[in-house]
């Protein structure tokens, strides 16, 4: 499959971001009539809660760092219709209950107009009613299931999204004995969305073993015996970062030299924290891609490369930088588009709008989100990418689940 073309390099970003929006409207709010919170004449306050800090921390500090590159990179170019961009970004920890915690602090407390890039997956639904009261956007969540809600807007693909693409790009490969090692929470739940929605349309395809594992533990021994007595083809993981690589090093040591993939966000083309600890065990790691790999040669990515190496940040370089940065971008586009009503319901209006005019950066896949109860995945496609001799290499382009 051909890689989709760059619709617009550097330059071009530049000046979509420095396109100006117009004044703030007195009658552009978010239904009383009033302005939203977090945006004057000259300023937009945007707020992220992410893992800096704790077991997450390597992922939380690229998510970090994507976040501040962009922001830097919008404001140096004049801001978003001449509004300085402010980033207001919390740490949870990996803790479910402090990303709660901090998301109602950026809306309450530090009156953002949007969360925007936040991570949590465990976390972030249980900030599903405080959004819709507030009616605070939520714009590229990172990987959390879709709760088809108005407030929030998932623009890459959910983590079953992309344990669907695996579990076809497995058959694809003549797999027919398939394994699944899950955690018993979010991350569980979407692996099993994948099998359920995929297996039946693989007949020859068999699950001959899924196994759980505790939340935080690091024991999954247990698990890896088990599925290595299964004797399958593939292995798909829906773990966090240090388990999957916990579990790759135990399954290699048994001897297992077939596929293993794992999304994303949980030890997948994002995460230096499991191909690091996994060692020589991470050659050949199938990770998903949300976003396009950080050693390809598209020439969006190469622009924020650029940018990443030279601001210095901690993790500036991994995909997760990659994909923040994409998604304050995307942000940047969506709010010129909006024109002069910053309203809440506009935001609404010219997401939902994005099915017939995609934004389109070509360091992810296209966002074209729509109409609830299903527009707000805005981007259906995934990849899928391979570690290899210490990097990871596009295995199978952007496209969807069959």
């Amino acid at each position: 499959m051909m890689r989709k073309p760059l619709l617009f390099a550097a330059a071009a970003v530049t000046a979509l971001l420095a396109t100006a929006c117009g004044n703030v409207s007195s009658s552009s709010g978010a239904g009383g009539g009033e302005t939203p919170p977090g945006i004057t004449a000259d300023q937009i306050t945007i707020g992220a809660t992410l893992p800096i800090t704790g077991t997450a921390a390597v992922s939380g500090q690229g998510l970090q760092a994507g976040i501040e590159i962009a922001v830097d990179e919008i404001n140096a170019n004049g801001g978003i219709g001449g509004r300085k961009v402010t980033a207001v970004i919390l740490d949870d920890g990996f803790t479910p209950d402090r990303v709660v915690t901090n998301v109602r602090r950026l809306v309450s407390q530090e009156n953002v107009y949007a969360i925007v890039a936040p991570a949590g997956s465990q976390g972030l639904p249980g900030t599903w009613q405080f959004l819709a009261e507030s009616k605070t956007p939520m714009w590229g969540p990172i990987s959390p299931a879709d709760p088809k809600q108005a407030e929030v807007y998932l623009l890459s693909a959910t983590r079953a999204a992309q344990g669907a693409v695996a579990i076809d790009y497995f058959a694809k490969k003549g797999a027919k004995r398939l394994a699944v090692i899950k955690q018993d929470n979010d991350l569980g739940v979407s692996a099993k969305q994948a099998l359920d929605a995929q297996l039946p349309k693989h007949p020859d395809m068999q699950l001959v073993a899924d196994e759980t594992t505790a939340t935080g533990s690091t024991e999954v021994s247990s698990a890896v015996n088990k599925v290595v007595a299964a004797k399958p083809d593939a292995v798909l993981l829906a773990e966090d970062n240090t388990s999957t690589a916990l579990i790759l090093k135990q399954l290699r040591a048994q001897g297992f030299t077939g596929m293993v993939f794992a999304d994303q966000g949980a030890g997948g083309t994002g995460g230096p924290s499991t191909v690091g600890p996994a060692g020589e065990a991470a050659e050949g790691f199938l990770g998903g891609m949300q976003a396009d790999t950080v050693s390809t040669d598209n020439p969006a990515v190469e622009h924020w490369r650029e940018l990443a190496k030279k601001s210095g940040k901690l993790q500036a370089e991994s995909g997760f930088s990659l994909q923040t940065y994409s998604f304050v971008q995307a942000f940047g586009e969506l709010v010129k588009r909006m024109g002069d009503d910053v309203s809440y319901a506009n935001f609404q209006k010219t997401a939902e709008g994005l099915k017939s005019d995609p934004i389109k950066l070509g360091s992810i896949p296209d966002i074209e989100c729509g109409p609830l109860p299903d527009g707000h995945t805005c981007a259906r496609q995934a990849g899928i990418a391979k570690y290899t001799g210490g990097k990871w290499v596009v295995e199978q382009e952007f496209m969807a689940p069959i």
